[in-house]
């Protein structure tokens, strides 16, 4: 049995005796309903099934994945993920879209729209699967996608440390989400590519390859952004490449930061 659902039997039996209790007219010595007891029960509960996940690890499930091209000529990958290390990079095979090691188990759904492989990824956890058990409940993913085809790429990462090192793959659009993070992207260095990142109270260090030029809108709530403006001169609201708008290479990238440590070289 999971511990979510052990966690949750244990509070619903709880609770629905505690109800029962009350509509029969059992009451505390001092006059109060046992229901009144339920909230302190429950977070006593809680924090020793917390204990009980740091100092007696169960089995973690590792997932070996790989995700077939199915002959379509590009792709769109929607990724969530949790708390933990996750890894992306080029090294998939010509026939596969992706492949990985998935700590925590992988949910993966694709079909074949046209010439477009669509990708949805996310761990194997049950609904209402919370992360604080301890932990062996860690999600670490290292994923490899195609370098050799176009991939619109959708990612979801929550509280975690991500290293994404999107050099040699050829994305066409990168939308990343992340929460309390520590984020490391390194982009693609070919082709002209949109980047939209929304932070939260993260860390995140862009490397921007030589020879890709960039456009840069950032909007940072309280925090601050460290850059080389004799590289990115300022322009208005934007830092831009003297040579943007004629560039082969180039991102457009929008960074939208609560209280973030943006760095960018």
């Amino acid at each position: 049995m999971r511990r979510n659902q052990l966690i949750w039997g244990v509070l619903l039996i709880l609770f629905g005796g505690f109800m029962l209790a009350d509509a029969m007219g059992i009451r505390l010595p001092n006059g109060a309903s046992l229901s009144s007891l339920f909230w302190p029960l429950a977070l006593l509960l809680a924090g020793a099934w917390v204990l009980v996940g740091v100092f007696f690890r169960g089995r973690v499930e590792t997932e070996n994945a790989s995700i077939d091209l199915q002959g379509a000529t590009s792709a769109s990958l929607k990724m969530n993920h949790g708390a933990g290390e996750f890894k992306l990079h080029s090294g998939a095979s010509t026939n596969e879209v992706a492949r990985g090691t998935f700590v925590g188990g992988l949910d993966q759904k694709a079909n074949r729209n046209g010439d477009r492989l669509e990708v949805r990824m996310r761990p194997a956890r049950d609904f209402l699967d919370f992360q604080f058990w301890g932990p062996h409940n860690q999600i670490d993913w290292d994923v490899a996608l195609n370098p050799n085809i176009p991939i619109e790429l959708d990612l979801n990462l929550g509280a975690n440390k991500s290293i994404l090192d999107l050099y040699d793959l050829n994305i066409t659009r990168l939308d990343l989400d992340t929460g309390a993070s520590d984020t490391r992207v390194t982009l693609p260095s070919k082709g002209r590519f949109s980047a939209d990142l929304d932070l939260g109270a993260a860390s995140l260090e862009i490397t921007i390859p030589e020879g890709l030029s960039a456009r840069i809108n950032a909007t940072i709530a309280a925090g601050d952004i460290k850059l080389d403006e004799s590289r990115f001169p300022r322009s208005g609201n934007y830092y831009q490449s003297k040579d943007y708008e004629t560039a082969a290479n180039a991102v457009d990238m929008k960074i939208d930061a609560g209280a973030a440590s943006v760095k960018i070289k």
